[in-house]
């Protein structure tokens, strides 16, 4: 603003003025005398360097993480907790189709043989190529369900994860048993299903085709 126009201006508008750069003035003395007053000859102590630092934690940490807040990935649904209030244990049913077999055995959570629980064909009481038939299938998975039946009573609630293996005729027989009243009681604790077949990919080389 230039001198000319400032005398424009009325004496209200400039003694308004006055008063602004007055307060301004004082407002920045006073705070230039605050910051000095604060500050001392010792470096580090205005720094706060020469207080003890906290020790850092140990890294990294050891033993078990204890988790304070509820998982965000957790299920909803909570399952059915056990005789000790954790969650049932999953017990594993395998079964292997063959051409000339069938067999079935139970593992527990730790994948260890459960006592009693394994079967055949020719356990079940077939003979030759009967112990791969449908008819075998079926004897092995009721004498299964069985023993399943069994350890939910000793026990308590558990899970059960199925793993079937090969193409033989038992395997149909196994499928549809667990739709039937057999499986009533076993097809509710069945949370997974997993096919375990071997898929042969390339393979060996043929044999040199016979010239007639």
């Amino acid at each position: 603003m230039s001198f000319a126009n400032a005398l424009s201006l009325r004496p209200s508008v400039l003694r308004a003025t006055q008063l602004c750069l007055h307060q301004s003035r004082n407002l920045h003395a006073t705070t230039s005398r605050a910051s000095a007053s604060t500050l001392s000859t010792d470096l580090f102590a205005d720094m706060g360097m020469d207080k003890p630092r906290p020790v850092a934690p140990e890294l990294p940490p050891r033993g078990p993480i204890e988790w304070t807040a509820e998982n965000p990935v957790a299920p909803s649904s909570k399952p059915v907790p056990g005789k000790d209030g954790l969650h049932p244990p999953k017990y594993h049913f395998h079964a292997h189709f063959s051409p000339n077999n069938t067999k079935i055995f139970l593992a527990d959570d730790k994948f260890r043989p459960v006592p009693k629980g394994s079967w055949s064909g020719g356990s079940c009481g077939f003979k030759g190529v009967n112990r791969s038939m449908q008819e075998a299938g079926y004897r092995c998975a009721v004498n299964a369900f069985g023993r399943i039946n069994e350890i939910v009573q000793e026990k308590g609630p558990i899970t059960l994860a199925v793993h079937l293996r090969g193409f033989g005729k038992g395997r149909q027989a196994v499928e549809q048993i667990f739709l039937t009243s057999e499986g009533d009681k076993v097809r509710p604790l069945v949370v997974e299903v997993e096919d375990r077949t071997h898929i042969k990919i390339g393979g060996t080389r043929a044999k040199k085709a016979r010239r007639l």
